[in-house]
């Protein structure tokens, strides 16, 4: 069974984020699961129990969020500019479950 690890996040990253727990068999199943985000430390309430987003371009979540109601499934880079750097991403091939007739 994956293991929710706390991680401490000290720069500004851009990630895959979803809402609750992650690394399930079963995640993905719905549209709209996952969200890109900028994750800064600068945004988060003084209690620490918050953290905005939207604040930069291409962020899929806007407005306060509850960080405990939140997984990080990846990130997509580290930052300290005021501008994420582009995304490499991209592999030679995909492997997907094909329907067979």
């Amino acid at each position: 069974m994956p293991e929710m690890v706390p991680t401490e996040i000290t720069k500004k990253s851009l990630a895959i984020v979803r809402f609750g727990p992650a690394g399930f068999e079963t995640d993905g199943f719905r549209p709209a699961e996952y969200f890109q985000v900028t994750i800064d430390p600068q945004f988060v309430s003084k209690s620490g129990d918050f953290i905005r987003f939207g604040q930069t371009a291409g962020d899929e979540i806007v407005g306060w969020q509850r960080v405990k109601a939140l997984t990080v499934v990846e990130v997509l880079a580290e930052f300290e500019t005021l501008d994420p750097p582009p995304v490499v991403t991209g592999h030679d091939s995909v492997t997907m479950n094909f329907l067979e007739s």
